[in-house]
């Protein structure tokens, strides 16, 4: 119950400025893997091609959904359960605290 408790707070802080949560890293923006250990694998050679590799940033942000088909939103289940998050992304920190404990 605690950790629902938790989610729900962190939720409600988050919900209306969302984007502000990403720490702009670029790794979202690269190819990962999970490996059997559940430890994320970011391959640097392969960046999306809209990723300015100086700036870590999206060229594309404001369209980004539609122009790459890669691309995938980080909403509230993509948070709390998707494994190929990077240990270090602020949505997985704030919405994982079983992760964290």
């Amino acid at each position: 119950m605690k950790t629902l408790l938790h989610i729900w707070r962190q939720w409600l802080r988050w919900r209306k400025d969302w984007d502000a949560l990403c720490n702009c890293c670029g790794k979202c923006c690269y190819a990962r893997t999970v490996g059997d250990d559940g430890e994320v694998t970011i391959c640097y050679k392969s960046p999306c091609e809209y990723l300015d590799p100086e700036t870590q940033r999206c060229t594309v942000y404001r369209e980004r959904f539609r122009v790459c088909s890669h691309c995938g939103k980080v909403g509230l289940f993509t948070a709390m359960f998707n494994p190929t998050l990077p240990n270090d992304c602020p949505y997985r920190l704030t919405f994982r605290p079983w992760e964290n404990s």
